[in-house]
């Protein structure tokens, strides 16, 4: 008896020092792991369901208050857009797929002169009223009106309420994508307008997956659309717009888990920000469009093509790429095509392409020497024919974007050696929008070429009317005047050709011409920075599974991307504290033990009788 008493003695101190040391863990490893959650897990620390996105569109001055899908300066992100706005096809211009949205198809005359689109039944506004043929007639012809940007449209009917026509005053394939693209907005927001431009909207309607909740200079929130017509979507209930107003401190976001989505670049990406957390954080660096050195082509001495050439081959595009896009930016063609493209140029082409967008500062003074600008050797500046120096140059780019901070820097550097002095300007993203829709600017690096399935749509950002410089410029910012040059017949001339080989035929008519011209200078391939975490969200696109465009800048693609987007459960970033798995094992040890004493004891016992 005495001995069985000892036996449960001893039992009951092992039971005590695993019921002590579980004591000991929850005091000390309990809030030593909710630290750890707190750096690698955000819905842990900043949103108990999974269901709930945090993402920032880059670095961005604050928000501001309107959601005006006519202001040609979004000041609001441009992304968020597209969750509440939204178009009558997506339309993916990395390889050119649609999908029908507002609209579920499209077919054209024979002449391609009408455009019909069947637009979507049983569709509504986040308000509750209808969707119909009246607000897409209301959107272009509005838009028309104020930008004369739809000028190759004649006019916009409505067939019936389901059904509308876009009459073009000549054949016009290649305006598919940008009336799909669209953005729609409901007439009964701006029908008693007197000037939809200038409307603040601080309650966007819209027919897209999400609603506004809440504003802030430094936070958006957006929930889910109740009345939104794609049946049980969004799975992503909640979406928060985060504002940083650098890289640098977008990157910590993301390293702590504040942000699951974002576009950022950061120097090294995977020491950053993958290393940090390699199972949940991810990268992928798609190529997109050229970033530009935007010249205002109305400002002497950048309003003679032959200045502008010289500028693009005093630029060291290499250093550009390894220095200042660490090793992420191809250095991009003069011609300014996309480099999936390149193959349609002929080899004439081709070869002065890439000849103009080589560093070499020889020929870059041969240029200018040609015609009668050299540089003073006492002074080292450079000097007109009537031997006045060329005045100094403004350069600006976007504040806290620190990799075109290196860039520009690179740039005056090279453009000294050329006798130019060169000021450097980093205002905030809406004054550079501004001053470059304004043309109160030299020199800007920007993105603003555009972005399609063929190089027709890589010209069409840099073409449009000629306005006088106080004037804004919603196309053409660089105010280039094609007029003479043959360019504009090509361009509007393409439009009506379906046949490929005719369609490289006029691209090489383009190209030779931009070339000679250099309205702007194309100076790298921008990289698509885009990260995200997927700790508690799944469905991203990435490298494997490029589904659809991944930045969420992006008005269109961020919708599409969002509505692939699912919570992801029975994980540890999901708010599940992994001091419970502790616990459990401490618990089943002491179970067992009892078990064990239990059998021990009758064991003895049966023994003993």
């Amino acid at each position: 008896m005495l001995r069985n008493l000892l036996t449960i003695k001893k039992l009951v101190a092992v039971i005590t020092v695993a019921i002590a040391a579980l004591t000991v863990a929850t005091a000390v490893y309990g809030p030593m792991q909710q630290s750890n959650l707190h750096i690698n897990s955000f819905s842990a620390t900043s949103n108990d369901n999974s269901s709930t996105l945090y993402l920032s569109p880059g670095p961005t001055p604050a928000f501001t208050d309107n959601f005006n899908p006519f202001d040609g300066v979004w000041l609001t992100p441009a992304g968020i857009m597209g969750l509440i706005y939204e178009p009558l096809l997506q339309i993916n211009t990395y390889n050119g797929t649609v999908i029908p949205w507002l609209a579920t198809g499209y077919s054209w005359n024979s002449n391609a002169t009408i455009l019909t689109m069947y637009l979507r039944h049983g569709v509504e506004f986040s308000n509750g009223l209808p969707f119909n043929a009246s607000d897409v007639v209301y959107t272009f012809n509005e838009q028309k009106a104020l930008f004369g940007e739809w000028g190759v449209i004649k006019n916009i009917t409505a067939v019936n309420p389901y059904e509308v026509n876009f009459t073009f005053t000549s054949p016009n394939t290649e305006y598919l994508f940008y009336i799909g693209s669209n953005i729609i907005v409901p007439e009964q927001l701006f029908a008693n307008s007197t000037d939809p431009l200038k409307e603040i909207v601080t309650n966007p309607i819209g027919t897209g997956p999400y609603v506004l909740q809440s504003f802030s200079p430094q936070k958006i929130v957006l929930t889910a659309n109740p009345n939104y017509w794609q049946k049980g979507e969004p799975k992503i209930k909640t979406v928060v717009y985060v504002e940083y107003t650098s890289n640098s401190a977008l990157t910590l976001a993301m390293q702590s888990g504040q942000v699951q989505w974002a576009s950022v670049f950061a120097p090294n990406i995977t020491t950053l920000f993958v290393s940090k957390n390699p199972q949940y954080n991810h990268y992928w660096f798609p190529q997109g469009q050229p970033v530009t050195l935007l010249l205002n082509d109305m400002v002497y001495p950048l309003n003679m093509s032959f200045f502008r050439q010289a500028i693009s081959v005093a630029i060291n595009r290499t250093a550009i790429m390894n220095i200042g896009e660490y090793g992420y930016e191809q250095p991009a063609n003069a011609a300014g095509l996309l480099y999936q493209q390149l193959g349609e140029l002929n080899s004439t082409n081709l070869a002065l392409a890439n000849k103009l967008a080589t560093f070499n500062l020889t020929y870059a003074k041969q240029i200018l020497a040609d015609h009668g600008f050299i540089i003073n050797s006492t002074t080292g500046r450079l000097t007109a024919p009537n031997g006045t120096p060329v005045p100094t140059l403004n350069l600006m780019s976007v504040a806290g974007y620190s990799d075109w901070d290196t860039d520009i820097a690179l740039i005056a550097n090279e453009l000294n050696q050329l006798g130019l002095t060169v000021n450097l300007e980093t205002p905030t993203q809406n004054t550079v929008s501004q001053d470059v829709t304004d043309g109160q600017y030299q020199m800007a690096l920007y993105v603003d070429t555009g972005i399609g399935p063929n190089a027709w749509y890589d010209y069409s950002g840099l073409v449009g009317p000629v306005v006088k410089a106080s004037s804004p410029a919603y196309v053409n910012p660089e105010r280039w005047n094609a007029t003479g040059t043959g360019f504009m017949q090509y361009f509007h001339n393409f439009t009506a050709l379906t046949n490929t080989t005719q369609q490289d035929v006029y691209i090489n008519k383009m190209a030779s011409i931009m070339l000679q011209q250099m309205p702007i200078v194309y100076v790298v391939y921008s990289a698509d920075w885009y990260e995200y975490v997927n700790s508690t969200i799944g469905g991203w696109p990435n490298a494997q599974n490029p589904f659809w465009i991944p930045m969420p800048w992006y008005p269109g693609p961020d919708e599409v991307v969002i509505l692939h987007l699912y919570p992801k459960s029975g994980n540890v970033a999901s708010g599940v504290n992994p001091l419970i798995y502790d616990i459990a094992a401490v618990v089943a040890i002491v179970v067992i033990v009892a078990a064990v004493a239990a059998v021990y004891i009758r064991n003895r016992r049966i023994k003993r009788q």
